[in-house]
This record gives structure tokens, C-alpha cells and sequence, in this order.
């Protein structure tokens, strides 16, 4: 997959106001550390404000960067916001904002906001409350899978393109890597039905059902299941496919198989979720591993089949997935921002944009 960039963007970033801060709610989680240090890096001139309900969770991780703070953010408080010394130009979050409180102090407060951790049930919430608000700051909604980078991806492809006929993203997740809690959203819910999109219809599909044996890199053969994620209905409400279909396998055929007969026979759904939930924490490593998925995109002409891997692992991906719309937040490297109220990634018009951003922090995109 090759881009029209071919400099190193992130060298030519030039921010509007010379002390720009940058809030991270969950910034000392798996997902939040590694946003932190990417953004330190590559924008050095940034100050970072790490926020969690522990505070000195906070302030522990922001000792380990150059120029960040740690200060204490309780989604569940009338106000997180409340106790701020002064307020960011932008802000991530990173942890599941379940009553929406975060978003309505940003919105009220003026503050961009990326989420990459609302889930496709919970799209609507968000319009709401941009609405009731009368909000008129960006609020992009980057919770696709892998902070959308699939989604990016299918974008950069179908630009200026009628809709794609059918867009199927299967996806090889490593037990041996990392993952954050809120990573097991996808799997603890596994056994409900959810709906995917066909020819621009919706029907409803069992969970981690329909299995599909899908290729991936070192003759790695897996049968993938359905799983809901927001771009399945995100990617036909912007007009880029008709349908939708993704699904996931582990990287473990034994997991893999006892997973999907657990789901199957009604067992999964007889567990407590602090089961359901402690089963999923144990089964991941806390190392990191390469990650991938495939995106095959059918369109009248032809079939585009992408593999994207990310050799440090899912939080990295899910890290510089989300640097490129703090790029596009702040309109770095003539980015163009994102639209006032409620926005999705794969709406920008310049997504090559973020695939060269990506490349650059070791992001593999190659067309097979």
C-alpha cells in the first residue's frame, strides 16, 4: 500500500499556541502509557497531563516523561473536569466513559475530545449529549477496532470512490500480547446478538458465530468469528461500504476452539461478567506481540485485500492510530480538522494522511 507522503510528517508539526496541553484520561493504562510516550517523543513541546482515579498512579506515570503532570480524574464525579488547575487544549480518553460525564465536561468547557473506547451501542449517547449541549468543539469518536485504524485504512482506499460492496476486516489476536481491560469489551459480551450490515440492510447475527477460515502472515491458518465492533455500522452510515462484516480469531487454535464452544453451548452466558472478565484477564500475556488484521475490500472492479501489522503489538497500534487525529485535532501538517459535534476517522478527506503517520511509527500496511 504505498501513500503520497513520503517525508517524515511528524517532523513538520507546528502547534498554534506554544504551551499546548493534552489531557489523557486512563493515561497510565496499557493504551494510555504508550499514547504518552509516543506523543513525548514525536511532540516533545507538548505538555501531557496524565489523568486516572489514582492519583499517585498519575503522578508516578508522568515522572517518566519529560514534561507531563499527574492529576486525579474520576469519570464517575458530576464533574471530572471540576478539579482541574486550568484546562487542556485536547483530550483523550482512553477508559469507558459508561455515564457520559467526561464528554459533557468537555463539551461544555469547549474541549476537543477522541474516544477510543465507546462502543457501537453507545454512539448514540454521545450525539445526544453533544446535542443537549450545544456543543460546537470536535468530538471524534475513534472506538473502531485498534482505535480505527481498520477503518483509516478502508478510508484511505475508497477515497473519492462509490461505496464499497463489501468490507470484511478479520483479525489475528495474540494471547501473547498485552491488553488493556477495556480491550475485553469485545469478548466478555461475546454470546449477545448483535446487528452487521448487508447490502445496506441490517440483520441480526449471533455472537462469535460464522466461523471463516482466513490466512494470515506465516501460513498462519484460523477460523475467525463475528464480533460487534462500531465500524461495522460506522463504515455504511459514511457511505464507504454497504456491509460489513468483522471477525477474530486467537492466536491459539486450542483458545480459539474452546472459546466458540463456550459461546455456542450457553455456557459464557451463564458466567458472572466478573467471571466472564477475570477468565479474559488471565489469558493474556504481559508482553507484547505483533498484532494484525486483514481488510479485504470488494468493490464493483475488484477486490483490495490490505494486511496491517503492528510488530510492537496492539497498544502501539492503538496508540498511533490515535496520534493521527491528535493530529488532525490541532491541524498538524495540514490536516484537515475535524468537523464540529460528533466525527468518525474514516470522515476525514485526507486519510493518506494518516497511514503515512502510521508508517512512520512502524506500522506495516501491504497489499497481498
Amino acid at each position: 500500500m504505498t501513500t503520497d507522503v513520503q517525508e517524515n510528517t511528524l517532523s513538520k508539526h507546528i502547534f498554534k499556541k506554544s504551551n499546548t496541553s493534552i489531557l489523557i484520561v486512563g493515561g497510565y493504562g496499557t493504551v494510555g502509557t504508550v499514547l504518552s510516550e509516543l506523543i513525548s517523543i514525536h511532540y516533545p513541546e507538548v505538555h501531557i497531563i496524565i489523568g486516572g482515579r489514582r492519583l499517585h498512579k498519575a503522578q508516578s506515570a508522568a515522572r517518566l516523561l519529560p514534561k507531563a503532570d499527574g492529576v486525579r480524574i474520576d469519570i464517575l464525579d458530576a464533574d471530572p473536569l471540576a478539579g482541574m488547575t486550568y484546562m487542556p487544549d485536547a483530550m483523550i480518553v482512553s477508559v469507558n466513559d459508561q455515564e457520559d460525564r467526561l464528554l459533557r465536561a468537555a463539551v461544555k468547557r469547549g474541549i476537543p475530545l477522541i474516544d477510543i473506547t465507546r462502543w457501537i451501542e453507545r454512539i448514540d449517547d454521545a450525539h445526544a449529549v453533544v446535542s443537549e449541549e450545544k456543543g460546537h468543539s470536535p468530538v471524534v469518536l475513534a472506538s473502531g477496532w485498534m482505535a480505527s485504524a481498520a477503518t483509516i485504512a478502508a478510508s484511505s482506499i475508497l477515497m473519492g470512490k462509490e461505496p464499497a460492496e463489501n468490507i470484511d476486516i478479520d483479525i489475528l489476536l495474540s494471547l501473547k500480547d498485552k491488553s488493556g481491560l477495556d480491550s475485553f469489551t469485545h469478548f466478555v459480551d461475546a454470546h449477545l446478538p448483535f446487528e452487521i450490515w448487508e447490502q445496506s440492510n441490517a440483520r441480526t447475527v449471533p455472537g462469535f458465530s460464522d466461523p471463516k477460515t482466513v490466512s494470515f502472515s506465516r501460513e498462519q491458518v484460523f477460523q475467525c468469528r463475528r464480533i460487534s465492533s462500531p465500524e461495522s455500522m460506522t463504515l455504511v452510515s459514511n457511505g464507504l461500504a454497504k456491509g460489513v462484516s468483522i471477525r477474530l480469531a486467537f492466536d491459539s487454535r486450542f483458545t480459539n476452539r474452546a472459546f466458540a464452544a463456550l459461546v455456542r453451548c450457553g455456557i459464557w452466558a451463564r458466567l458472572s461478567l466478573k467471571r466472564r472478565t477475570s477468565i479474559l484477564h488471565s489469558s493474556f500475556n504481559t508482553s507484547t506481540a505483533p498484532q494484525e488484521f486483514i481488510l479485504s475490500i470488494k468493490t464493483n472492479s475488484k477486490i483490495h485485500r490490505i494486511r496491517v501489522t503492528d510488530p510492537l503489538g496492539q497498544a502501539h497500534l492503538t496508540a498511533a492510530s490515535t496520534l493521527t487525529q491528535l493530529e488532525r485535532i490541532f491541524e498538524l501538517n495540514g490536516r484537515t480538522s475535524p468537523k464540529p459535534g460528533v466525527s468518525f476517522p474514516e470522515e476525514a478527506t485526507d486519510t493518506a494522511l494518516d497511514i503515512a503517520t502510521m508508517t512512520l511509527m512502524g506500522v506495516q500496511f501491504t497489499e497481498i
